[in-house]
């Protein structure tokens, strides 16, 4: 297996972490977000307009796992990585359970999961990235509030 980090781009920028304005600015902020978060898997930065991004679903911390054969196999629109582990080990051992004469045929499932939020860190870090990234994820979440 391979694991991989596709960095796309800045999801709450601001004066201090702006939206990048080329691909320095993306590279630049790719290792900024290894360093803050200790990634050490190899991480793929997208292009400065997203093709990736556009590709998978423009959500901000998507997982998807793909065999070898390119088709994907798990899909979340949020990264929780107790979830992927349960299913690479259902996965991997369905596949290790081959038998001849016996075919086995893959099936897709949909399914809610719940997360924890820790809503302090993450307004830690959009401290971070600056004034302007505060102001908008507030805004954004009293529509969202507004709206029921």
């Amino acid at each position: 297996m391979d694991w991989v980090f596709v960095y796309t781009r800045e999801a709450h920028p601001g004066e201090h972490v702006p939206a990048h304005a080329d691909l320095e600015d993306k590279l630049r902020a790719a290792r900024l977000l290894r360093d803050e978060l200790g990634i050490r898997r190899r991480i793929l930065v997208d292009g400065l307009d997203g093709p990736a991004h556009h590709a998978f679903g423009l959500l901000p911390n998507m997982t998807y796992v793909v065999d070898r054969g390119g088709r994907v196999v798990f899909k979340a629109d949020w990264t929780d990585a107790a979830n992927v582990e349960s299913f690479l080990t259902r996965y991997l051992a369905a596949r290790a359970d081959r038998q001849p004469g016996r075919r086995l045929a893959p099936y897709l499932t949909q399914q809610a999961e719940y997360r924890a939020v820790d809503d302090d860190a993450f307004r830690a870090r959009l401290e971070i990235n600056g004034p302007r990234a505060v102001t908008e994820w507030d805004a954004a979440v009293a529509i969202w509030r507004s709206r029921g």
